[in-house]
């Protein structure tokens, strides 16, 4: 697929840094600019163009809206709902906005793979005999936890 053939609600992921991805929400053509919503950090959630919402990135994926036509005309609104609700790495990142919008989840796989590593980490730390390493190592647990229970 490529950006012509997108339709509104369709996900567009683009490099964000070395090991994370910035998601947007393709809206449609305004004035002949294709247009896009995200959930940018220090920003919140905004309409925007394509070009702008690239920032000069690569296109690494198209993921196709998953839900009928009816809740495809849902799409605006539901952006419409949230605009300037602000980014929180956690609990309602690019990722998140996303997902919510195309398929009603608020998920983040990133936030997953976050939190998994913090748990694995954390409980490596909570083994050692340091007690500074194993504080730090009950918080990387707990920040692990906090970040599994925020996805819903």
């Amino acid at each position: 697929m490529n950006s012509n053939a997108l339709k509104i609600g369709d996900l567009i992921v683009r490099k964000k840094g070395p090991f994370s991805t910035h998601f947007m929400v393709y809206v449609g053509m305004q004035h002949g600019v294709q247009m896009v919503a995200e959930n940018q950090s220090g920003v919140g959630v905004r309409f925007t163009s394509l070009a702008n919402a690239l920032a000069g990135n690569a296109i690494m994926r198209f993921e196709k809206f998953g839900g009928t036509e009816a809740q495809r005309n849902l799409v605006i609104p539901r952006i419409k709902q949230l605009l300037g609700k602000s980014y929180d790495l956690v609990v309602f990142n690019c990722e998140h906005f996303a997902r919510w919008i195309a398929t009603g989840n608020i998920e983040s796989k990133q936030v997953k793979i976050g939190s998994n590593v913090a748990l694995i980490a954390g409980a490596t730390m909570l083994a050692s005999k340091n007690g500074t390493m194993q504080t730090i190592g009950a918080l990387s647990v707990f920040a692990g936890i906090v970040g599994h229970l925020t996805q819903r």
